[in-house]
């Protein structure tokens, strides 16, 4: 069977492999159940939230927390591991009663180590969509740092170069030429200079120290890299003193240890995920090794070749070339098989960041693959007199073959999409957009917050001129948290990091509660500090307020609250100026019940002002409380917290333009 037509067949068998196998695909620890269920509203208060992973998540650096629409967490302990069940953690909780209730996730992958965030909401008694709900679900698998990216594409480059070395040294050349032993050095040091940024970068993301990271799973991976990296190297150097044959059982030795470190690797990535494991681990594992086989050799003949052509040489040449060809095919299949069990469907292959990659890799290989079609006939049966067309050919391709590893070093680091789509969470797309100035008008800073509700959020801060407009390239950037109508929260500090572009960045859980919030962003410079004071509001379901009229009275507006509850306010004599803000809490619509309130807290947020809570006062001793208030014309927020004698929070806000 010819070459081209076996190829074809083989790539039909692959696909049709990979879509017919019972193979499930979970990379990233990311959440596939709970209980209680993602927006369930439920009847009996739950005693514990439990959440199943798609990959075993490690309880020592991973979390949940349950907070109720108060911000005050109801956690009754640490988060554990469910005994036998290594996919499910849970988290214990305080007696609880009727009300919303925010769930935040935080877990590290016992198996990729990669970090993934989430939250979201369900009811006790109601539903999880009123209006003081975080309704939305959101789960993030943060992108990879450039550390992460960097350090994994040097250790690919370092173990393929020496794969090649190996293989090159022992099938085409069938010699230990000297420069290959500098060679193997060299790519020794970049393997290890990446696998010393692997670990730095899973240990940055997790935000653990290194006296804590080697009592987690991160750090039992971490030394497995690290003395499969140290075999590689002894091999290598026992290989650097030996010679003749002794010389080449070193480099394979040393191939060897490169191909096991390679293994360690694969065992920590999406593949060892995905069911079945041994099948995913050998084709991950294949497709590495012939990559190194190929480009890795590749540049080994290339500077084997060197000067005039000559009969060995040319013998050398196809010999390589027979090997190259078979690395390629298996290349082709094992990138095929594992493409489709990560992507799953046309529409994710265009449809998401990781399919997207796979369509660029993709396309460089098959440059690559017409480079070597070019060099494998055309410039090979003619190796023994002609040797320019082929260094030149396969110089391209090695540095073709570079960016490709740089590829596949992100999509390690890149959820599939099939790991988020079989998760039952779903990301928000809405943000939040403010801006504002310094005191001095010397910066101007531009905050976008998303998803902009209650929860975690990605934070991105851009800093320009006042007057120019010109990014400011500060030192260090950090954003403090305070909630003006919850002082019991306290505040909360989240360190942004330097963009690329020029922004600063961070993820956090700051934004705890639904609500306004201030947020201060001090900007540090080699000589002076600046600061910016912003208010942002998290976005949340309106809710359904009627007014009704009367005439020569205040206007009575009636709110919808969870269980069919209702609060009803006014203002007295609703006039800017001075006023009395009323508001009684009732079980019904009919208002022929109060509901008992053990304290509230009223706030005030003028037209662009900042939120002041109003000294209350009692009526009655049920649920009817006043405050006194100097009220602005135009549009001004009101703000009800409360709690009732049986310890449930009521949330929710009024706007009022007074003499409407």
């Amino acid at each position: 069977m010819r070459a081209r037509p076996a190829f074809a067949v083989a790539l039909t068998l692959a696909v049709g492999a990979a879509i017919g196998l019972p193979l499930t695909v979970a990379a990233h620890a990311l959440p596939q159940s709970a209980v209680p269920p993602e927006g369930a509203e439920v009847q009996t208060a739950p005693k514990v939230v439990e959440i199943t992973f798609g990959e075993p998540p490690d309880p020592r650096l991973s979390s949940i927390t349950v907070v109720n629409s108060s911000g005050v967490s109801v956690d009754a302990g640490p988060t554990v591991a469910v005994p036998g069940l290594p996919l499910e953690l849970e988290v214990p909780l305080k007696p609880i009663g009727n009300g919303v209730y925010t769930v935040t996730w935080k877990t590290v992958s016992e198996i990729d180590g990669h970090l993934a965030t989430g939250a979201y909401a369900f009811g006790v008694g109601e539903s999880a969509t009123s209006a003081n709900a975080h309704a939305a679900k959101s789960v993030v698998s943060p992108p990879p740092s450039i550390l992460a990216v960097v350090a994994r594409w040097l250790f690919f480059i370092g173990l393929m170069a020496i794969v090649g070395v190996a293989s090159t040294c022992l099938i085409a050349l069938r010699a230990v030429p000297g420069f290959t032993k500098r060679m193997l050095v060299a790519a020794w040091v970049i393997a290890a200079l990446g696998v010393a940024g692997i670990i730095e970068a899973q240990r940055e993301a997790a935000g653990i120290t290194f006296s804590a990271l080697f009592a987690t799973s991160l750090g039992m991976t971490a030394i497995e890299r690290i003395i499969a990296i140290v075999a590689t190297g002894i091999a290598i150097a026992v290989a650097w003193f030996l010679a003749g044959g002794l010389s080449r059982l070193g480099v394979l030795v040393a191939g060897i240890g490169a191909a096991a470190s390679m293994w360690v690797d694969v065992a920590s990535s999406h593949a060892g995920a995905q069911a079945p494991v041994a099948v995913n681990l050998l084709i991950q594992w294949a497709h590495i090794v012939a990559g190194g086989v190929w480009l890795g050799g590749l540049l080994v003949l290339i500077l084997a070749v060197r000067g005039a052509p000559s009969e060995v040489k040319g013998a050398a040449v196809r010999r390589f070339s027979t090997t190259a060809g078979i690395a390629i095919v298996i290349v082709a299949l094992t990138g095929t098989f594992r493409a489709v069990i990560e992507i799953g469907s046309i529409g994710q292959l265009f449809g998401s960041a990781f399919g997207i990659l796979v369509l660029v890799k993709v396309a460089l290989f098959v440059v690559l693959a017409g480079l070597g079609a070019v060099n494998r006939y055309g410039n090979v049966p003619h190796a023994s007199t002609v040797l320019r067309g082929l260094r030149r050919a396969g110089s391209t391709e090695v540095v073709i073959g570079i960016a490709v590893v740089l590829v596949a070093a992100t999509l390690v680091n890149v959820a599939p999409p099939l790991a988020s789509t079989q998760s039952t969470a779903a990301v928000r797309a809405s943000q939040l957009v403010v801006t504002g100035s310094d005191f001095a008008t010397t910066v101007k800073v531009r905050l976008t917050v998303s998803p902009g509700s209650a929860g975690f959020n990605e934070f991105t801060l851009r800093v320009t001129n006042y007057d120019s407009g010109a990014i400011v390239h500060a030192s260090s950037i950090q954003l403090e948290f305070t909630q003006p109508l919850r002082p019991q929260l306290g505040e909360s500090t989240l360190t942004l990091k330097r963009q690329p572009s020029g922004t600063f960045a961070a993820r956090g859980g700051n934004l705890a509660v639904a609500g306004i919030w201030e947020v201060a962003a001090i900007i540090e410079n080699a000589d002076s500090s600046t600061e910016v004071h912003l208010q942002l509001t998290t976005i949340t379901p309106a809710p359904y307020v009627t007014a009704a009229r009367f005439a020569g009275l205040p206007t009575l507006y009636s709110i919808q609250l969870q269980a069919g509850w209702l609060a009803q306010v006014y203002l007295d004599p609703d006039k800017a100026g001075a006023d009395e803000f009323h508001v009684t809490f009732f079980t019904n619509s009919n208002e022929t019940s109060e509901i008992h309130i053990a304290s509230v807290t009223i706030g005030m947020t003028p037209p662009g002002g900042t939120p002041t809570i109003l000294v209350s006062r009692r009526l009655d001793p049920i649920g009817h409380f006043v405050a006194d208030a100097t009220v602005p014309p135009g549009a001004t927020r009101y703000d009800i917290l409360a709690t009732t004698t049986t310890g449930i929070a009521i949330a929710t806000y009024v706007t009022i333009t007074p003499g409407s």
